[in-house]
C-alpha cells in the first residue's frame, strides 16, 4: 500500500472520530442546557412554595374548601376568602402543568416532585372546577383548568414509591458514572 492510500485512510478516520466526537458532545451539551432550563424555572416557582401563606391557602384548599363550602355556586360563587385560596393554589399548579405541556419543564419531573400534593388539591377543587365549567356552558369536557386535570391524572397514575425509585435510580447512574 502506498503512503498517500495509508494518508488518506488516516486523515478519514480522524475526520469520522472527529465528527462523532463532535456530534456526542453536542447532544450532552443540548441534555445539559435543557436541565439547566428545567432547573431554572423548578427554582423559580418553587420560591412560591417556602411561602407560609401559599401553605396556609393550601392547607384550606384541601382540608377546608369542601367542608365550607357547597360547589354548586362553583370557583365564582365562592366568598372571596375561599376563592383567594383557589385562585392561589390552584393557578399556581396549572403554572407548572402549563410550562409541562409546552415542553419547558419535565412533567415527569415535576410530577414526581409535587405528585401528592397536586392529587390533593386536584382532589379538593373538583367539584368546585366541574360545576364551574357547567356554568360557563363547557359541560363534560371543558377546558377551565383542563391542563391541571391532566397533570393531576398523570401524578395520580404514578405510583406512591415512584419518588424513591426514581431517586434510587439516580444514584445508581452516578455511582456508575451514566449522569
Amino acid at each position: 500500500m502506498d503512503s498517500s492510500v495509508v494518508f488518506n485512510i488516516v486523515t478519514t478516520a480522524i475526520a469520522v472520530v472527529a465528527v462523532v466526537t463532535s456530534v456526542v458532545f453536542s447532544a450532552r451539551q443540548a441534555r445539559i442546557a435543557k436541565h439547566a432550563n428545567h432547573i431554572s424555572v423548578m427554582i423559580d416557582l418553587l420560591a412560591e412554595f417556602r411561602s407560609a401563606d401559599f401553605h396556609r391557602q393550601h392547607d384550606y384548599v384541601t382540608m377546608r374548601l369542601g367542608a365550607e363550602h357547597d360547589p354548586q355556586a362553583g370557583v365564582r360563587g365562592l366568598p372571596d376568602e375561599a376563592k383567594t385560596a383557589f385562585y392561589g393554589v390552584v393557578y399556581y399548579y396549572q403554572s407548572f402543568a402549563n410550562l409541562a405541556v409546552f415542553g419547558l419543564l419535565d412533567e415527569t419531573l415535576l410530577a414526581t416532585v409535587l405528585r401528592t400534593r397536586i392529587v390533593s388539591v386536584w382532589e379538593a377543587v373538583r367539584p368546585f372546577v366541574e360545576r364551574e365549567r357547567e356554568l360557563r356552558g363547557e359541560g363534560g369536557g371543558g377546558t377551565y383548568l383542563s391542563i391541571f386535570e391532566e397533570l393531576a391524572g398523570r401524578a395520580a397514575q404514578l405510583p406512591p414509591e415512584h419518588v424513591r425509585d426514581r431517586m434510587t435510580e439516580i444514584r445508581r447512574r452516578r455511582t456508575r458514572g451514566l449522569t
